[in-house]
């Protein structure tokens, strides 16, 4: 913990995102991840092989867009930078070995963004006011090859959700509806992307005793992602790092990106992928 408020005290970031804690997530999934290398490798490693088969079934290597790029553990980005041109990565903000890899590699260039469009209007919102409504974009979209949105679909209504709870008083029950309304958005703007889209995203919490789910969590509050490729369980808080006597693993899918629907919906289709077929 002394070593994380180290971090949190030198590293540079805007201020109104180290006020809404942006700072604080990516500095704590990191430790998370140097606290229990062994139980995140499996999940790493399945990470970078989606995107890496992705990648080589492309026709084309001029420029990737990789979206959830704040920290790049999960990111194969040596590989991307000597496959393409331009190896664009998008986060709100940069962890500065980050930046420092886009320094040292000249095919990396670094595009701080609100993916969601919401950030700003929920920290500047009235009191008593409607919720802004998503406006999703993607920096350098109409131009890519290959976007990637990795391990970034279910943290999206995080930041500015945890703000309105704190300072509208908004409880989880009013806020479902904006969360689900954020990560639908983000699959919306994917689904309009001019070239092949994978999508990496955790989709489902379990909580384990005995190697059995106790309990379960929607990550994605309905909205149902159809992709093609693999899935897997990544072991995300070892006990007693969530909970002293329980496991905490997350379920992940990830693939091309097809199509998405919300319960009880019927799947909106993407269109064909490259012409090469799927992944996994």
């Amino acid at each position: 913990m002394i070593v994380e408020w180290i971090r949190h005290t030198v590293t540079p970031a805007p201020r109104p995102l180290r006020r809404m804690g942006a700072l604080h997530d990516l500095i704590a999934i990191d430790a998370r991840r140097r606290r229990h290398p062994r139980a995140w490798a499996p999940h790493l490693r399945a990470t970078h092989g989606v995107i890496l088969d992705c990648a080589a079934r492309l026709e084309r290597w001029d420029t990737v867009v990789v979206i959830g790029a704040g920290l790049t553990a999960d990111i194969p980005l040596v590989s991307l930078a000597l496959l393409f041109r331009r190896v664009v990565l998008v986060d709100l903000m940069f962890m500065p070995s980050v930046r420092l890899s886009a320094m040292r590699m000249t095919a990396v260039e670094l595009a701080p963004c609100d993916v969601t469009g919401v950030i700003e209007a929920v920290r500047a919102l009235p009191e008593g006011a409607e919720l802004p409504a998503p406006q999703g974009a993607v920096p350098e979209i109409d131009r890519a090859d290959l976007v990637i949105s990795c391990n970034v679909l279910s943290q999206l209504p995080h930041l500015p959700a945890r703000w309105l709870g704190q300072h509208h008083h908004l409880d989880e029950a009013a806020l479902e509806p904006f969360r689900r309304a954020l990560i639908a958005d983000h699959l919306r703007v994917l689904r309009e992307a001019p070239c092949p889209v994978c999508l990496i995203t955790d989709t489902e919490r379990q909580e384990m005793t005995a190697d059995r789910p106790t309990a379960a969590e929607d990550l994605l509050y309905g909205v149902e992602p159809e992709v093609e490729g693999s899935a897997w369980w990544w072991n995300i808080a070892p006990k007693p790092e969530q909970r002293w006597l329980h496991d905490v693993r997350h379920r992940v899918i990830g693939g091309w990106l097809k199509g998405y629907s919300m319960r009880d919906e019927a799947p909106t289709d993407v269109g064909p992928g490259p012409a090469h077929g799927g992944a996994g």
